[in-house]
């Protein structure tokens, strides 16, 4: 029992976001297909920093922190890292290929236990389900 009171307090904190996501569909603005679940496309959400990792061919992962919002989502500080405890913090536009804009700026459209539909403030859709 001691040992229950004593232990890690971190809980969820972002609702229906945290957990792990696959994108199934990722429209640009003029409606063309950027994505679907094919390229194995995902993002996962917990505390405050999210991962994204695409397993199609390369095999890619990278950690952001987070900034959530009922309406909003921010992607921010992406990092690599380098080992011996070490981050190195790259550029927003690493994170172009799994479909965050440099802005980092995710619109909530749909948000439950579910789907998630995301939008871009350049047009972009972004769809997942939960996985």
């Amino acid at each position: 029992m001691a040992m229950t009171i004593t232990s890690c307090n971190k809980k969820d904190c972002n609702g229906d976001l945290d957990g792990l996501w696959q994108l199934t569909q990722w429209r640009d603005k003029d409606n063309t297909v950027k994505a679907t679940k094919e390229d194995m496309i995902f993002y996962a959400f917990q505390l405050q920093m999210a991962s994204f990792r695409k397993q199609n061919g390369e095999d890619y992962f990278m950690r952001s922190s987070l900034k959530v919002s009922p309406e909003q989502i921010l992607i921010y500080n992406p990092v690599d890292y380098l080992g011996n405890g070490h981050d190195e913090i790259k550029p927003m536009s690493i994170l172009s290929c799994v479909g965050v804009p440099e802005d980092g700026i995710l619109w909530v459209q749909v948000l439950n236990g579910s789907t998630m539909e995301l939008k871009t403030n350049n047009g972009e859709v972004l769809v997942f389900r939960k996985y």
